[in-house]
């Protein structure tokens, strides 16, 4: 093939061809000594198709050869250096271009302050920079992008503010350069001044201000923004996608789907936003439905679709869905990765198939600790506490480190299963093995194993120990225990912390009332009646809800209203002789997930 190929072209043309290169590329391996023009033709071309591994490795060969490089190579190989992360080669053409008297052209200047600065090496970046006799915007706008990823945003901010001339690239690093520390209004003050002075903000300025808009839920600013972006602009697919993933996580997913629907061209990364955005705004059913849609179109779902798809599945807890969602994933022969695996066990256990789960999870070949948290969190909820210590010693013995999730996942178990001393040895063992301090959500499950154990005194001086604010969570928790194992006095306590924090909510009040109402204290319920009438707190009724066929039954205390309420009483009371069953023989239950 390659020999017909160069009856019909000349190999220099061969190469500068995307389509033929390759083959052509075979052919200059057999050239035992390629001229200088020949290298410099590969050399190019294979920059110009960001083939930079392979260029890196075409220059090695044209050394053992003897081949002669042009100078004019030098930058296109500096560019690989810095894009491969080849420091010890981008050192070594440094040397070369030092000895060949190239340090003098402007070109290899910039590319060695380009790759130095890409490589985290600012000194030699800013010495390079230094020998430079004319210093034009470019290497500067290389030298504020390395201090941006050192994370020096002071140095990158003065350079800056040094620069006689500003171009778009100029302001569009130092406006990621805020973003990547965090600074979003700085970043936006510096944008609103860009455009003060006149500059033009160009497809990455726009890309860059509305991921800044999307990270700091900033809507006003992107809709402000979206004003300023032409039609020409939104030709770009990845704008128009920042545009939509701006609108998601703003929560104005409307506004995300029509501008979904405006675009002209869709590849997966607008697909994939728009169906996870569905998801993560609890519209599971358009999710599916868009997803539905895909699936008709050329565009091929990838990981982060099916992650989406799955969340939504997961939201429904549907068995059928789960079942047709979860055959979908598995089939498409994708990589069984930490974010979809763990995608896959999640919607799994949240639908009650922990076996299944189980199977994805034992399957994976790659587990971080996103994947071992997801497991044993579907092993909790699902009431299998002494799995999910037992996955936690495997966890360990796999040299995985467990973070603060993991313990929450493992100490809401020991509360589920009344594991008192165990969930106490874990905590222990966050905090002195792991080095793990506690937040709120681990020590509303220390108060909850405290109170489901009776331990109702211990409970609340763990609280009063707390290096963390209590929340209302955690004095509820403890509230309610109170009514349980009917400590007024306790209940007092209790309710008078949680009134400073919520003073309008009619439940608190209806909850002593409660407490004082068994304790036989009519007087003290007399006069949390009347404090509610002088608050003028009004109760609330209290009701579940359950949606069915995209309709919403909602059911309160003894509710007779629905049409169907005799069923669902027959249905009640058969489940409940089920599970009076299943206490005399819990196998019963077991059987269902393993």
């Amino acid at each position: 093939m390659e020999a017909c190929l160069l009856k019909t072209r000349p190999l220099h043309a061969l190469l500068a061809d995307a389509s033929t290169s390759r083959a052509a590329r075979h052919l200059f391996d057999a050239v035992p000594r390629p001229t200088p023009a020949l290298c410099g033709i590969l050399l190019q071309a294979l920059s110009r198709l960001s083939s930079h591994q392979e260029l890196l490795q075409s220059l090695s060969s044209m050394h053992r050869k003897g081949a002669n490089v042009p100078a004019g190579c030098v930058p296109f190989i500096v560019k690989s250096c810095a894009l491969s992360a080849a420091s010890c080669q981008g050192r070594q053409v440094h040397c070369h271009a030092l000895v060949r008297g190239l340090l003098g052209d402007v070109f290899v200047h910039t590319a060695l302050v380009d790759f130095y600065a890409k490589n985290g090496d600012m000194g030699s970046a800013v010495r390079v920079f230094q020998e430079m006799p004319v210093k034009d915007p470019i290497p500067i706008n290389c030298l504020i992008t390395g201090y941006s990823k050192a994370g020096d945003v002071v140095k990158a901010r003065k350079l800056f503010d040094g620069m006689p001339r500003r171009t778009s690239a100029s302001w569009n690093s130092m406006i990621a350069c805020y973003s990547h520390r965090g600074e979003f209004q700085e970043a936006l003050t510096l944008f609103d001044r860009m455009l003060g002075e006149g500059a033009r903000p160009n497809a990455i300025t726009i890309t860059t201000v509305f991921s800044i808009c999307a990270k700091s839920g900033d809507l006003d600013t992107g809709k402000r923004v979206r004003a300023l972006v032409g039609e020409e602009d939104l030709q770009n697919v990845i704008v128009h996608t920042a545009l939509m993933e701006m609108y998601v996580k703003c929560q104005a997913i409307d506004e995300a789907r029509q501008e979904f629907d405006l675009m002209s061209r869709r590849d997966v990364v607008a697909w994939s936003t728009m169906i996870a955005g569905y998801a993560q705004n609890g519209r599971a059913h358009e999710s599916l439905e868009l997803f539905e849609r895909m699936k008709a179109t050329d565009c091929r779902p990838n990981e982060v679709t099916l992650v989406g798809v799955l969340s939504a599945c997961a939201q429904l807890g549907s068995d059928e869905l789960v079942e047709q969602i979860g055959n979908y994933a598995e089939s498409q022969r994708l990589p069984l990765t930490s974010y979809l695996g763990s995608a896959l066990i999640d919607m799994y256990t949240r639908c009650g198939h922990v076996g299944r789960a189980r199977g994805v999870f034992d399957r994976m070949e790659q587990k971080g600790v996103i994947t071992w948290n997801s497991m044993i969190r579907g092993l909790a909820m699902n009431g299998f506490a002494q799995d999910a210590i037992g996955l936690y010693e495997k966890m360990k013995e796999d040299g995985v480190q467990p973070n603060e999730i993991t313990f929450v996942a493992l100490l809401a178990a020991c509360t589920h299963a009344g594991l008192i001393d165990q969930g106490m040895s874990l905590f222990e063992e966050m905090k002195g093995k792991h080095r793990i301090s506690p937040q709120v959500e681990h020590c509303a499950c220390i108060v909850d194993l405290h109170c489901k154990s009776g331990r109702l005194w211990e409970a609340y001086k763990f609280v009063c120990d707390m290096e963390v604010e209590p929340n209302a969570v955690i004095w509820t928790t403890l509230l309610s225990a109170c009514r349980v194992h009917a400590d007024v006095k306790l209940a007092k306590l209790a309710a008078s912390k949680l009134l400073l924090m919520e003073p309008d909510n009619s439940s608190i009040y209806v909850l002593l009332s409660n407490i004082y109402a068994d304790a036989g204290l009519w007087g003290d319920v007399r006069e949390i009646r009347d404090l509610m009438r002088s608050k003028n707190v009004q109760k609330l009724s209290a009701y579940s809800w359950i949606k069915l066929d995209s309709e919403v039954h909602k059911f309160l205390v003894q509710d007779t209203y629905h049409p169907k309420s005799a069923e669902i009483y027959e249905v009640i009371d058969s489940l409940g002789l089920l599970l009076d069953r299943a206490d005399s023989d819990p196998d019963l239950l077991v059987s269902e997930f393993f």
